[in-house]
C-alpha cells in the first residue's frame, strides 16, 4: 500500500497543491482544513505522516501537534510560515519531528518527508491510546465528533487464473507499492524522471519523449524485474497470422481470371 499523508490546512490552495505534487510522487494525500476535524479523523485516516499549518482558526498547529503526540507516534512536519526561533522552538517541543518555513521548496519538502519517514517506525500511527478530548473550553460546533470505524471490507473475489499478462502500467505501479517505495525513490535508483515513470504506469506513454521512452521503459522494468516479452508478444503473432480466408478466394478467383484472358489473347 502506497504511503498515506495527512494534510492539514486551512489555506485550501495550498491543501491542493500539497495533495498533487504528493500524489504525484507516489503518496496517497488525505487533507482537511480544521483542526478540530482533524483530530477527528486522525484515527480512521491512521497516516504515515501529518503535514501540519501553525495558523489555523479555532485551534491552532501547536496544539493539535500536541494531542497527536499524546496518542499516537506518527511523524509530523510543521508547515508554516511562522519561521522565527521561538515559533521553531514551540513546534519542535510540540512534538513535530521536523520544522519547514512557507515558501518552501517542492524539492526540499520531498526530501525532507522521505528523511523523516526513514526514520519512522512501522505502523507509526496507530494510536497508543484514545485521542486527548478538545479543550472544555470549546463549544458543542467546535468538539470532535465521535469516530466510528466502518464495518470491515470482505476480501475481494478471486478472478480466475489467465494466461494473459497484467496490464504493463497497473503491475509496474502495484510492484513500487509494494517495496514501499515512492516514485521519487524510484526516479532516484532508475535515473528516470518521476514524471516520465508516473506516466508509464498511467500508460499515457504520450507524455515520454519518444527518443526516452524504450530506454526509461526498459530500465524501469528491469528493476522491478519484470519481463517486458510477454508484452511483445502478441504483435508479432499478429503478424504472423494467414490471410482470411474471403482474401485467399479472392485472389485465387483474380488469378484464374488473368490466365484465361492471357490464354484466349495467345489463341
Amino acid at each position: 500500500m502506497p504511503i498515506r499523508i495527512f494534510v492539514i490546512d486551512d489555506e485550501p490552495l495550498i491543501g491542493q497543491l500539497l495533495a498533487y505534487q504528493l500524489s504525484g510522487a507516489g503518496y496517497e494525500v488525505l487533507t482537511e482544513q480544521d483542526g478540530y476535524k482533524a483530530l477527528s479523523r486522525f484515527a480512521l485516516v491512521a497516516p504515515d505522516l501529518v503535514l501540519l499549518d501553525v495558523m489555523m482558526p479555532n485551534i491552532n498547529g501547536w496544539d493539535v501537534c500536541r494531542q497527536i503526540r499524546s496518542a499516537s507516534n506518527v511523524p509530523i512536519i510543521m508547515l508554516t510560515a511562522k519561521q522565527g526561533d521561538s515559533d521553531v522552538i514551540t513546534g519542535l517541543t510540540s512534538g513535530a519531528d521536523d520544522y519547514i518555513g512557507k515558501p518552501f521548496s517542492m524539492g526540499q519538502l520531498l526530501a525532507r518527508v522521505e528523511a523523516v519517514l526513514r526514520r519512522s517506525t512501522p505502523h507509526s500511527g496507530e494510536l497508543r491510546r484514545p485521542m486527548v478530548a478538545p479543550p472544555a473550553f470549546a463549544t458543542s460546533a467546535q468538539r470532535a465528533p465521535a469516530v466510528i470505524l466502518p464495518p470491515p471490507i470482505a476480501p475481494p473475489e478471486e478472478s480466475p487464473p489467465t494466461t494473459e499478462p497484467p496490464r504493463l502500467g497497473p503491475h509496474l505501479a502495484a510492484l513500487r507499492q509494494s517495496r514501499g517505495m515512492s516514485l521519487h525513490q524510484a526516479e532516484r535508483v532508475c535515473a528516470v524522471r518521476w514524471e516520465f515513470l508516473q506516466a508509464i504506469e498511467t500508460e499515457q506513454f504520450n507524455f515520454v519523449p519518444r527518443a526516452e521512452l524504450r530506454q526509461a521503459l526498459n530500465s524501469y522494468a528491469t528493476f522491478l524485474g519484470v519481463d517486458l516479452r510477454p508484452y511483445l508478444q502478441p504483435r508479432r503473432k499478429a503478424a504472423r497470422q494467414p490471410l482470411p480466408f474471403s482474401v485467399a478466394i479472392s485472389a485465387l478467383l483474380l488469378i484464374a481470371v488473368l490466365l484465361a484472358a492471357v490464354s484466349w489473347y495467345v489463341l
